[in-house]
């Protein structure tokens, strides 16, 4: 059978889809109390007395669902009252609900407006959403200079995943010349706080000595810590390391630990990775039927060589059932993205009917 082996090239390294969502954070603050829907006749009492505090506070209840149903309507209202009021957590919070039409119409321009009032108090949260917005261009005019701005003073204040954005800007070239040694400061800045989407691209940097010195060891480093905290393409490179020995002594238990990982939160290349592993007994015991469940969740996502292993299953009846007309479908779908060896399976089986 051909095609056993560990992928070696990293698919996903320098791929746009691995850019950080730009999350809009609507709230610092949330109501820890055993049944906040308690205190809502009392709130409501000093929110319409025009207590800033208690109009923010049923605003969070009702947008939260805290011991009530969400009701974004009533949380609008209440948080625009203490917005209106110059309570700057209230008006980066108004924003975020016109900005993705929470409550209300979605209105980019209010948006802008309300979390201007709220950066100009100097709110951290409402300057790194500022930030976003002027580099995006949405509900003015795009800005860049001006976005890093603010984007700059919102990570000194603790928002890191301003330090982030930034970091991905100078990685890409996304409104600025392209530098990968600034991005790697950003990146550095952000990793400090734990940010494990930062030390990915750190790892990814110091593998291939692109804008940081060429290290595998620090890149087996950077990715075991972005891994650990959850991040999913770390998991995947972390695995190749350990099974190629990159920065570390080759360990297919370890490879095999974070491929499981990775597959197991979907990432296709790990599934194949591991239903390789699982095929010839590398770092898990040997396991047939494993190896076609994981081969057949990365083939229904389209890895190629998962399709063209699977249907080797299918046709020898090794882990599942023999199924020609399955294998037939397999080898079909390998051969459409260009992979001759499943064509040339293909067109011996067709031959036969």
């Amino acid at each position: 059978m051909k095609k056993i082996q560990i992928l070696l090239t990293l698919l996903l390294a320098i791929s746009g889809s691995v850019i950080a969502s730009e999350t809009k954070i609507p709230s610092d603050a949330e109501l820890n109390v055993a049944d906040p829907s308690a205190l809502i006749p009392s709130l409501r009492t000093s929110a319409e007395k025009g207590d800033a505090q208690a109009q923010y506070s049923l605003g969070s209840i009702y947008q939260q669902g805290l011991g009530v149903e969400v009701n974004h309507i009533r949380a609008l209202f209440w948080y625009k009252k203490a917005a209106d009021q110059g309570l700057a957590k209230a008006q980066n919070n108004v924003a975020y609900m016109y900005q993705n039409g929470l409550g209300t119409t979605p209105d980019l321009v209010l948006a802008f407006k309300y979390f201007k009032l709220a950066a100009d108090q100097n709110y951290a949260l409402a300057l790194y959403n500022l930030g976003l917005m002027y580099k995006d261009g949405e509900g003015v005019q795009k800005n860049t200079v001006t976005a890093i701005n603010y984007l700059i003073k919102a990570g000194d204040k603790g928002i890191y995943d301003a330090y982030l954005n930034l970091g991905i800007m100078y990685f890409f070239g996304d409104g600025v010349k392209q530098d990968r040694m600034v991005a790697a400061d950003w990146f550095s800045k952000a990793a400090k706080n734990n940010d494990p989407e930062a030390q990915y691209y750190l790892g990814l940097m110091s593998e291939y000595g692109d804008g940081l010195t060429k290290d595998y060891v620090a890149a087996n480093y950077f990715y075991t810590q972005a891994a650990e905290n959850g991040y999913v393409l770390a998991m995947y490179n972390l695995g190749i390391m350990f099974a190629t020995g990159t920065g570390t002594k080759p360990d297919n238990v370890q490879a095999a630990h974070w491929f499981t990982k990775a597959a197991e939160a979907g990432n296709a290349d790990a599934q194949y990775n591991i239903g390789v592993m699982y095929e010839v007994g590398g770092g898990v015991p040997k396991d047939a039927k494993k190896a076609v469940e994981w081969y057949t969740k990365a083939a229904e996502q389209g890895s190629v060589d998962a399709q063209y292993n699977l249907a080797i299953k299918y046709l020898e009846g090794e882990g599942i059932e023999k199924n020609k007309n399955r294998a037939v479908y397999w080898f079909t779908k390998a051969a459409e993205q260009g992979d001759p060896d499943a064509k040339a399976y293909l067109d011996e089986l067709l031959k036969d009917k």
